[in-house]
């Protein structure tokens, strides 16, 4: 008898298929990109490009915007900055490029309230519900500097429980003199699970220059 030739197509199929499974893409160990918008009191003021890999980071200007981009690695305490239209890379100072990467923001996936909690050095706290941001639901985190007064400044985090418990919104309030509140901002729109290792190397062929 001759084998069927459709039992032989859907073997070739399925044998492709299990070559092709394997542990699905998650923030917290493949690493995210993501839009970034700095916004004050309802006003973007600026806005750039991220790409997050455990301790390696990227930051990109916004399309269409000038400016090199920033390639920092945390562990090896080492920074790069980039000039495409020369295809040149310069070391750069950690600490000054560090501060280029949202200081005091949480990163990283995996993001604790009660974590926070305990760096702030406070026990009460709320979560406020949850919100849809950017396309993801969020669960809303709200933190008051002093618990107990009547107005007190606030940060409201915004974790995205499907990307690994990233936050992908903070929120922070505080009093002004004049009775109104000051709002800022910090988010993270088109969020992308993925961020390719050679995305923090610099490339091969760049000529080296002095900082």
């Amino acid at each position: 008898m001759r084998p069927i030739p459709e039992l032989g197509v859907a073997a070739v199929v399925l044998a492709g298929c299990g070559a092709l499974l394997g542990p699905p893409v998650r923030a917290k160990t493949h690493g995210y990109r993501a839009h970034v918008t700095l916004v004050e009191d309802g006003v973007a003021k600026e806005a750039f490009e991220l790409a997050v890999r455990g301790d390696l980071m990227r930051r990109d200007p916004a399309e269409g915007a000038a400016g090199p981009t920033l390639i920092l690695d945390e562990k090896a305490k080492t920074a790069f900055r980039l000039d495409p239209a020369r295809r040149t890379c310069a070391e750069a100072p950690f600490e000054e490029a560090r501060r280029s990467f949202l200081p005091g923001y949480p990163l990283l996936p995996g993001w604790s309230d009660a974590a926070e909690a305990q760096r702030l050095g406070i026990t009460r706290y709320r979560r406020e519900g949850d919100e849809v941001f950017a396309g993801n639901v969020c669960a809303l985190w709200r933190f008051e500097d002093r618990p107990d007064a009547a107005i007190s400044p606030a940060t409201t985090f915004w974790q995205a429980p499907a990307l690994d418990g990233l936050v992908i919104r903070v929120d922070r309030e505080e009093p002004r003199a004049d009775g109104r509140w000051s709002r800022r901002s910090v988010e993270m729109t088109n969020v992308r699970v993925l961020a390719e290792p050679d995305l923090f190397l610099v490339p091969k062929g760049w000529r080296r220059v002095p900082p």
